[in-house]
């Protein structure tokens, strides 16, 4: 897998680009801060071995110090800030000092790395990550790029990983020039610019995805892919309907038409093992397998289905294995057609990959705090009981073989064992080694934290959240505009729990009350229909139900943990008697021309506005205030909602 293959390049911050006079006051600003912290350190211990006659005095000069060194700081940050915005947009380069193995960073394989023909073992300068602490130096490298032995650097683009932490992805020019087209298939800014601009961090996003962890696809072929339209269907039922005008909340019953594949695909059965993750260029999403060429046949339905871009296609003539949803191709209508995008891909030699393929053998996972926290009224006997895995781990770290074996990581699931792993499996007495048990000792105390903070071993596993692809054939080759599927309303189908007749799914960030209780028609038997058709361990859910509301998830490779906990699920279902989805209208980012500034001012506006972890910290102190009563609640909705904004 992509994970196990990675490169070294180099990792710097806006300091790297500091002209000397800026870099002499960042060194007296991180030196005053340094004696502030020795200072600390030395008064404290002064502090607490003295009498209580000096105390006073101590802490007099301790209190006099500490503020001629915060004054100091002050004024020297607000120096170097004015310095910094005096040369808003000046061309920079990296001072050679920068270049130290403790800048040096690893990045996993992607299509990027490939493109760049980054090697292993190497320090590779082609790529470089700066993290951003003063957008006035930002601001200068968006805009003019930076030079560094010889070659002109310009930003490339930034995930939605490297937003959350403030960072920028910059290349060499002159290679990018060269390989634009492949990473891009063909698509330049001018032509996007053409058809009215796109929104600049969606822009990103999708320019970032060949930057995604990946292992190439080798024999992927674009000639026998199609995209078609998503699959939407109204579904009727209730919500709480949240006004993002004045913030009223209204109960309503309601039909609301809801995207059934967004970020979904199919793949033949004979061209994938399994349920994956896919990226090529301006493409992402899951791909889920399914037979639907057997299911035409046996139906007798027609083969014929038009692309996005209205030409039709026999899918079993043209022998057709992959078939994407409009929603995973994110810049479809810069393209003319089908066969455009097909031309360009081969043309430019292009390439397809995968991530996150579905396991083999899929282990159980933990529960955490925010999916505790919203069951308002367990009892600790529940809780107590919900916990008795990790408690019995604890219990066992220290002497039973088979745990202390488990808590090392040599279990079934394990595949990529390491050579320690290894030696333990073929030698289990060195379980009695010093080395081993200090080893043990420490994860011991590490899980009793982990305990303590609500992370919980369960009897649940994480597994892909797929739609009822079969309701998506009967659409699209069978002509039926109200697909049956075959999943009913209220009905999950996942086969790690053939003896679970009811499961509970939860997918995080868990905020509001989203424990989605199901019946699990895998306990029917294999010889159902399900089992014929769901033949892979994801998580199947109904055409019919809102759980893709309460869940508030796509089919992109978001995954849900299922639990089969008897315990759990008779607290979650008393704990949703009376709570519907949440609701609210959500806008839609406008759209602009792409230039260097736009992109940059984006790329601020996300760096600072995008703190999901302020809302999910605020919803925990809710839920855990005591008695939670309606206004409460009434809160953590709001919040909600204002959280997923941020998000979009």
């Amino acid at each position: 897998m992509a994970l196990d293959k990675f490169y070294n390049i180099y990792g710097l911050d806006t300091s790297a680009f500091y002209f000397d006079d800026e870099i002499e006051l960042s060194r007296k600003l991180d030196k005053a801060k340094r004696i502030k912290s020795r200072c600390k350190k030395r008064q404290s211990a002064r502090l607490s071995s003295s009498g209580d006659d000096n105390r006073k005095e101590l802490a007099r000069k301790q209190k006099r110090t500490l503020k001629r060194i915060n004054r100091i700081i002050r004024d020297t940050k607000a120096e170097l800030k004015e310095l910094l915005s005096s040369r808003v947009g000046s061309e920079r380069a990296v001072r050679p000092e920068a270049f130290v193995p403790s800048n040096i960073i690893s990045t996993f394989d992607s299509d990027l790395t490939r493109c760049f023909e980054l090697k292993p073992d190497v320090v590779n300068e082609e790529i470089i990550v700066v993290q951003v602490y003063f957008f006035d130096v930002a601001y200068g490298l968006a805009i003019n790029g930076f030079t560094h032995d010889g070659h002109k650097y310009c930003y490339f683009s930034s995930s939605a990983g490297q937003i959350r932490t403030k960072k920028m992805v910059f290349v060499r020019e002159d290679i990018l020039n060269r390989v634009w087209n492949r990473l891009t298939c063909g698509l330049t800014v001018e032509r996007i610019n053409e058809l009215g601009g796109v929104n600049p961090n969606k822009y990103l996003a999708y320019l970032a995805l060949c930057n995604s962890a990946t292992d190439e696809w080798k024999g992927f072929n674009i000639d026998k892919v199609i995209v078609v339209e998503d699959m939407e269907t109204v579904v009727h039922g209730t919500v709480d309907f949240i006004d993002d005008k004045d913030y009223s909340i209204n109960r309503r019953d309601t039909d609301l038409t809801l995207t059934q594949t967004d970020g979904v695909g199919m793949a033949r059965k004979d061209v994938i093992k399994s349920n994956r993750m896919f990226r090529a260029p301006w493409m992402k999403g899951l791909l889920a397998r399914f037979a639907f060429d057997d299911l035409i046949r046996e139906k007798g339905w027609s083969p014929i289905v038009k692309d996005i871009y209205g030409t039709e296609h026999d899918v079993l003539a043209e022998d057709i294995e992959v078939i994407l949803t409009k929603s995973q191709f994110k810049m479809w209508s810069y393209f003319d057609s089908w066969e455009q995008y097909k031309e360009n891909f081969k043309k430019y030699g292009c390439s397809a990959g995968y991530c996150k393929v579905e396991e083999e053998r899929i282990p159980f996972a933990k529960i955490n705090y925010q999916m505790l926290q919203t069951l308002t009224d367990i009892t600790d006997r529940e809780l107590y009981k919900i916990a008795e895995r990790s408690i019995n781990t604890l219990n066992n770290i220290s002497s039973n073989k088979y745990t202390m074996l488990k808590t090392f990581g040599i279990v079934p699931q394990n595949t990529n064992m390491s050579t320690f792993q290894k030696c333990l499996k073929l030698y289990p007495e060195l379980l009695a080694d010093p080395y081993t048990r200090e080893t043990l000792r420490k994860v011991k105390r590490s899980m009793e934290y982990e305990v303590w903070s609500g992370k919980l071993e369960i009897f649940g596993k994480y597994t892909f959240i797929v739609p009822d692809m079969y309701a998506f054939c009967e659409y699209m080759f069978g002509g039926i505009t109200e697909p049956k599927g075959l999943l009913a309303d209220g009905e999950v189908y996942c086969s790690l729990f053939p003896n679970s007749p009811k499961l509970d799914c939860l997918r995080s960030p868990h905020l509001y009350k989203e424990h989605a209780v199901r019946n699990n028609v895998a306990v029917e038997g294999k010889d159902t229909e399900c089992a014929k058709w769901f033949d892979s361990k994801a998580l199947y859910i109904s055409t019919h139900d809102f759980i893709s509301r309460i869940l508030q998830c796509d089919f992109d490779g978001d995954t849900s943990l299922v639990v089969a906990d008897k315990t759990l699920i008779s607290v979650a279902e008393r704990n949703m008697e009376g709570i519907v989805p949440l609701f609210y209208n959500m806008a839609k980012a406008p759209k602009c021309e792409i230039t260097k500034e736009v992109l940059f001012n984006g790329l601020i506006a996300a760096f600072t506005g995008g703190n999901i972890g302020t809302y999910s910290n605020s919803i925990s102190k809710i839920w855990n205030s005591g008695k939670v009563t309606d206004e409460a609640v009434k809160a953590v909705k709001w919040l909600c909602m204002d959280n997923n904004f941020v998000i979009d």
